[in-house]
């Protein structure tokens, strides 16, 4: 009777030992699986912010080149810059729906600031505001890389 006891004792506690083993098993699993989501929202996040950013910068520069040629401030022109600009705080959005690190949140939000300034500052302060500006995207773009292949 004692040997028929410990053989269901001992077929019970091994159930109860792989039932753990596939827990933690699947947990890793899903973890992994998490970690993975993530990273792929990241990895879709910042390209998508870099490319408005350029975007962006694009339209500033059509704008001083319009004022240099004595043209009006069209309508057309200026959708085309709001909606640069749009997309520049629609991939923001996007970037802070993807991780909460905020020192990327900060090396993304000068890479933001920087090209907002270019078409409104002096002449005399243009070459430095575009360097600013790249200066910060290329910022960005180091940064983002490292957050993706640590």
């Amino acid at each position: 009777m004692t040997g028929t006891l410990i053989a269901v004792l001992g077929t019970l506690a091994g159930a109860v030992v792989a039932g753990f083993m596939q827990h933690l098993t699947s947990t890793r699993t899903t973890r992994a699986a998490m970690t993975e989501r993530r990273r792929q929202a990241l990895a879709e996040a910042i390209p998508a912010l870099l490319a408005a950013l350029v975007r962006h910068r694009e339209q500033q520069y059509l704008k001083i080149v319009a004022r240099s040629e004595s043209r009006d401030d069209s309508p057309e022109a200026r959708q085309s810059r709001y909606a640069a600009r749009s997309a520049v705080t629609s991939a923001m959005d996007t970037l802070h729906m993807a991780t909460q690190d905020t020192g990327l949140f900060a090396v993304a939000q000068e890479a933001v600031d920087a090209p907002m300034a270019i078409g409104d500052v002096p002449e005399a302060e243009r070459d430095a505001a575009g360097l600013r500006a790249r200066k910060a995207h290329t910022a960005l773009r180091l940064v983002g890389a490292r957050h993706l292949y640590v």
